[in-house]
């Protein structure tokens, strides 16, 4: 964890524990913009927006910082073919990929010691999400737009 933020450690860290969740295979998991050639067919992409903190300080018995901060994820599907049994499986495959990063931030980001003193994150939830589909040449493409609000507390150098 830096002595500025905690956002770049709670990226990294979620990328890879994201990664090495069942469920996972083929996915990639990026922590910043990517352009739509490289994405792949099935992506989760973090920090796609612009990101701003709020700081608020307490001074005693120590200086800590306590930090909240967006971060704007995408979810990104790709798959051939037309018709229900297609739209189906490409919006379902979007939102079993959602229920992957609730679960992962259920499981790392509650208030634990452990967890505040590793990642210095006491709270990290999805609290909005939206579903765009879109018919393309040949097949679907699903996108699921969310927002995780995150809340840290650090210790400045």
């Amino acid at each position: 964890m830096g002595s500025v933020t905690t956002v770049g450690t709670f990226l990294d860290t979620l990328r890879t524990k994201l990664l090495a969740r069942p469920g996972m295979a083929g996915v990639a998991v990026y922590t910043g913009p990517v352009d739509e050639l490289s994405i792949g067919e099935e992506a989760i992409v973090f920090a796609v927006e612009e990101m701003s903190a709020t700081f608020t300080y307490r001074t005693l018995p120590k200086i800590e910082v306590f930090e909240t901060y967006p971060v704007e994820g995408r979810i990104w599907i790709v798959k051939p073919g037309a018709g229900e049994t297609v739209i189906k499986a490409t919006r379902d495959r979007a939102l079993a990929l959602l229920e992957q990063v609730v679960d992962e931030l259920a499981t790392d980001n509650t208030s634990t010691a452990a967890t505040v003193s590793a990642l210095g994150i006491n709270d990290a939830r999805i609290t909005s999400w939206s579903l765009t589909q879109v018919a393309i040449d040949g097949g679907r493409d699903c996108r699921l737009a969310f927002t995780i609000d995150c809340e840290a507390t650090f210790t400045p150098a």
